[in-house]
């Protein structure tokens, strides 16, 4: 991924995070101030209700104050003025009241007078009563004495609905006398009239029992419910009002658009953060990655342009460039030494690549010095200076004779030997001279991989081993395989590790062994042919802890100041030829398998 991209999904991390976070908060903080104003309306809109309830209570206690504390009331209580419910009680005269019922009863419980008329659309109102009764039980709470002159007020459920009573005890004008009874003033309950004044919407709910004041939670409301009382206390219903969850709402609306403005102004500032992070870093850091890029394509240390801007940037291409004047000398000084590290390993392996070569030229011409001294060629030519001798008796003649004719003989046949070995000896110095001449080819041009015979390079280094006593040679059949490399050094290969064979038999003590050499031809998964040769020995073996330092420039297991060139070479020959040079080991005196893999020489045209 890149910065840019990381950069801008950090930043989009953090307006999502943020925007997470502000309407958590939004939610958690915010919003319960609006729930807690609107149970708060709700509260309010339950009191006007109930307050509308009260005044009308109010109003009919007061009403019925006035009536029953007056010296009219009183005598009819006690049975004088008889035209005072043709005076008091009337249509007109409760609806002027503003009353529907009119009830005196005496302090017996006896219903003196219940009368009342409701005010229907009909031309004439109809009459009804308050009490189902004509008389009371003394438990009634109209009959309880009460405290002072109290005047009372309550709801009490009629025939024709609910309503609101004032009861008052009947006294004289003066407040002086005996109670007479009590008088009861009812009016049915307007609920239109209570909704016109307090604007509320609310219903009456009907109950038998008096409940808790719970709280009714729905989608729409916040409820309120709150009990209506009789005058023994109980619930005659309960009066319940909806107000709306408009200020949550409100809230919830405030909220989201809260919200869209804080994501309106991160993505704002996200933008422009964006193009300021572009300006100051970004576009710095591209130029410097296209720069890093362009030197790591041309290999060309060439320093940046500086800005100067004094940031850590800034600083950064001063140190890159300060950095790349100190790789620049250190390639020119890495460069001096390699070509002096890589002509000193030419010349090792030359030398001893030469020395591999040279030590069968060295036991051919002992060979042949040694076959000039032998004893019997003395003798031929004592013979022949007898011979010349005057007085020769002539049997000692015909002795010398035959043998000098044996000695003819066997020269004529050692000539011929001779001859071999010469012509061994000039194959010999040939190959020496390959060798050079490749090393001067190889330090001119660049080396081209050509098709080489393995069997023909291998028939080329067998003779560094051939005269070595003890040594059996099985070569398997290698007429019909071919591969892409370098011919000479590859030879100098087989010979590296043919030597390094012999002598891995020897230095193991047995006195005898055989080396066995072998290839095949083998194709990778991607249909790529290869050939594999291996040089196995039944000598020394390697220890494991060797095997991974075998090609190691310096390392050897040999004794005798062995200086360890030869494996690191052919090491890096092979490689050279797009090959690869392993080696496999049981451990001591198990022997040991070189094996080479070179690219097959079909594989080059096939690929052509």
């Amino acid at each position: 991924m890149r910065l840019v991209t990381k950069l801008n999904v950090a930043l989009l991390g953090v307006v999502a995070v943020s925007a997470v976070l502000n309407f958590a908060t939004l939610r958690l903080a915010v919003l319960p101030s609006f729930s807690a104003l609107e149970e708060q309306a709700a509260e309010r809109n339950q009191t006007r209700v109930l307050e509308a309830i009260q005044l009308q209570k109010d109003q009919v206690a007061n009403s019925a104050g006035d009536y029953a504390i007056w010296d009219d009331t009183y005598d009819f209580m006690k049975g004088a003025g008889p035209d005072y419910q043709d005076k008091n009680v009337t249509a007109d005269s409760l609806k002027t009241l503003g009353v529907t019922f009119f009830v005196a009863i005496d302090t017996a419980g006896q219903v003196v007078l219940d009368s009342g008329f409701a005010q229907d659309d009909a031309d004439e109102p109809r009459p009804v009563k308050l009490l189902p009764t004509t008389r009371l039980p003394q438990n009634s709470p109209f009959l309880t004495e009460p405290q002072g002159l109290a005047i009372r007020s309550s709801l009490m459920q009629t025939p024709e609905g609910l309503a609101v009573i004032g009861y008052s005890p009947i006294l004289r004008s003066d407040r002086s006398g005996i109670r007479a009874g009590t008088l009861v003033l009812g009016r049915l309950l307007d609920m239109d009239a209570i909704r016109s004044a307090t604007r509320v919407d609310f219903d009456l709910v009907a109950t038998s029992s008096f409940p808790t004041r719970p709280m009714s939670e729905s989608g729409r409301t916040v409820d309120k419910i709150d009990p209506l009382l009789g005058p023994d206390g109980r619930a005659l219903a309960m009066i319940r009002s909806h107000t709306p969850r408009d200020i949550t709402a409100v809230g919830e609306q405030t909220i989201l658009t809260t919200l869209l403005l804080l994501l309106a102004g991160a993505t704002i500032l996200l933008i422009a953060l964006g193009v300021i992070l572009r300006l100051i870093v970004i576009r710095r850091i591209e130029t410097l990655r296209s720069h890093l890029l362009s030197v790591a394509a041309s290999g060309h240390l060439d320093p940046m342009r500086e800005d100067g801007k004094g940031d850590e940037l800034s600083e950064t291409v001063v140190s890159f460039n300060a950095m790349a004047r100190q790789l620049d000398d250190l390639r020119a000084k890495l460069r001096r030494q390699d070509y002096d590290h890589g002509a000193a390993d030419e010349a090792a392996g030359l030398l001893h690549n030469v020395r591999n070569a040279l030590s069968p030229i060295s036991v051919v011409a002992w060979g042949l010095a040694k076959a000039n001294a032998a004893p019997w060629k003395q003798n031929l030519t004592k013979a022949l200076d007898q011979l010349g001798e005057d007085g020769l008796a002539p049997d000692r003649a015909a002795k010398l004779q035959q043998f000098v004719a044996l000695s003819s003989a066997r020269l004529m046949d050692e000539d011929r030997a001779r001859q071999e070995e010469v012509g061994s000896l000039v194959s010999m110095l040939r190959h020496v001279d390959d060798i050079l001449k490749d090393q001067d080819r190889s330090a001119q041009r660049e080396r081209v991989l050509d098709t080489v015979d393995l069997a023909a390079s291998l028939r080329n280094a067998l003779p560094l081993i051939e005269r070595r006593d003890g040594i059996a040679v099985d070569v398997g059949d290698l007429e019909s395989l071919a591969a892409l490399g370098h011919r000479v050094p590859l030879e100098q290969v087989f010979g590296n590790l043919i030597v390094n064979a012999a002598e891995a038999i020897d230095a193991s003590g047995k006195g005898a062994g055989t080396v066995r050499i072998a290839a095949r031809s083998i194709t990778d998964g991607a249909g790529t042919g290869s050939v594999e040769l291996t040089v196995s020995d039944d000598g020394v073996g390697i220890d494991a802890a060797n095997r991974d330092r075998l090609f190691e420039k310096g390392f050897s297991t040999k004794s005798g100041g062995k200086r360890g060139v030869g494996l690191h070479w052919c090491a890096n020959a092979v490689n050279a030829m797009g090959g690869r040079l392993s080696v496999e080991s049981d451990g001591p005196q198990q022997g040991a398998t070189f094996r080479i893999t070179l690219p097959a020489a079909l594989s080059r045209r096939d690929a052509a």
